[in-house]
């Protein structure tokens, strides 16, 4: 079997915005609440470069219920720790 590969056009900055965006954001109770009220605003304060791309993921992720991101964020820490993550430089990023 052939290792994995990241695509030609992986954006690595983006997938490093959205590492940071479920480590900062996305996994902490307290601010998911703020996420789902203003999620360009929460993403932004939580140092998240917002572009074009990760707008979209971002809106995309913040129409998910608070138990969706919940479970987002455990599976986001079940693959890592099972070594299944992209290393973005900053907060590894689940692989599913």
């Amino acid at each position: 079997m052939d290792d994995a590969s990241l695509p030609e056009a992986f954006d690595h900055e983006a997938a490093q915005a959205l590492g940071l965006l479920v480590e900062l954001v996305i996994s902490l109770p307290s601010k998911r609440l703020d996420f789902r009220e203003d999620p360009i605003g929460t993403a932004a304060a939580a140092g998240v470069e917002i572009t074009d791309k990760t707008k979209r993921v971002i809106l995309t992720l913040a129409e998910m219920s608070p138990s969706e991101l919940r479970l987002l964020s455990d599976l986001n820490r079940l693959l890592i720790a099972e070594g299944l993550y992209v290393e973005t430089g900053n907060p590894p990023l689940m692989v599913y």
